[in-house]
């Protein structure tokens, strides 16, 4: 079985977009420390391994993002690339 993390691998990075869509997610990341709340202001990040041509990005806001990442890196390792992309919903 050719794996997806053979063609595929998972990183937690900085937020992509515009400056203002950064500086949006800053203010709300601020926010949500206010009221209590972990500051989690990083995507989760899945690129092609060749080219570095990112084929998914989300924000990584929900629960915590190393476990979101270790999900993913599984799904690499468990899955093909047509599972993967499948269950993930990427648009390619």
């Amino acid at each position: 079985m050719d794996r997806a993390s053979e063609h595929l691998t998972a990183a937690l990075e900085a937020p992509g977009g515009s400056s203002a869509r950064r500086l949006l997610r800053r203010v709300w990341s601020i926010v949500r420390v206010l009221w209590g709340d972990v500051d989690l202001d990083v995507d989760l990040v899945v690129r092609r391994r060749e080219t570095g041509v990112e084929v998914l990005r989300t924000t990584a806001d929900v629960g915590e993002p190393d476990l979101l990442l270790q999900t993913v890196r599984d799904d690499l390792a468990t899955k093909t690339v047509e599972e993967f992309i499948r269950e993930w919903r990427i648009v390619d």
